[in-house]
């Protein structure tokens, strides 16, 4: 999933997507070696069904959800609309460490240092 030398560069609009997706890598290899930790995800999702303030979000995950692990995995580390709408609406439930957060940060930066990654319109 993480971009070698030999590919072109990540394209993100900023730094928080870029973050945003790296996250996304970390949930993304939970839930294919536990699909249970799905479970969470639907619980935050049941418990906004009330609110239309969350009808995107319910309406999307409710999609990704009923397609199943293997679905979501793609979906949330997908480098395309449908995978930014994925992480951009991902109900909680899938927490990461302090040691996650920090890996990730120092993935980004070394994605950045070796041109990896390219931000808005850089080109």
């Amino acid at each position: 999933m993480l971009p070698s030398m030999t590919q072109m560069p990540l394209r993100f609009w900023d730094r928080n997507k870029h973050m945003s997706w790296l996250k996304a890598n970390l949930a993304a290899r939970r839930i294919q070696n536990d699909p249970s930790t799905l479970l969470h995800l639907r619980r935050h999702l049941d418990a906004w069904r009330d609110d239309p303030g969350d009808a995107l979000t319910i309406r999307v995950w409710d999609d990704i959800l009923a397609q199943g692990a293997d679905a979501v995995v793609q979906r949330i580390t997908a480098l395309d609309e449908d995978g930014e709408l994925a992480r951009d609406t991902m109900p909680p439930g899938i927490v990461l460490d302090e040691a996650e957060i920090v890996a990730c940060i120092a993935e980004r930066r070394r994605q950045e240092v070796l041109g990896l990654v390219v931000y808005g319109s850089d080109s």
